[in-house]
């Protein structure tokens, strides 16, 4: 009998999770579809959530749509360029963390995306 991990001989690789919020559900909508279109995310989630934050001195409860946009290193400058010029918000949430995924979920992000 092997006690051998099965996940200890898989190839790790280094995603880019992208995530931003807008102000409406169609908005989430279209930007996901334009992001995913434009091979610059290869999976888009969105989410409805409420942001509380201070502007003009004021504070706000607003209720938001998150997008959590899925790349690779080497289309990242692209999907942020896309999310900045279409993004409708003065200053717009763009952050980004790095993951890990196992290679069969890169390799399907490679198919995706223009790498």
């Amino acid at each position: 009998m092997s006690s051998k991990d099965p996940l200890q001989d898989s190839q790790w690789t280094t995603l880019c999770v992208v995530t931003t919020t807008v102000a409406h559900a169609a908005e989430a909508d279209d930007l996901a579809r334009a992001l995913v279109a434009a091979r610059v995310a290869a999976c888009v989630q969105t989410e409805s959530i409420t942001s509380y934050y201070e502007w003009d001195g004021v504070l706000q409860a607003t209720p938001e749509w998150r997008l959590v946009c899925k790349t690779l290193p080497e289309v990242l400058s692209q999907l942020t360029g896309l999310l900045r010029k279409q993004h409708g918000y003065e200053v717009p949430q763009i952050t980004m963390r790095t993951e890990l995924c196992l290679g069969d979920y890169a390799k399907w992000l490679r198919l995706q995306l223009q790498v």
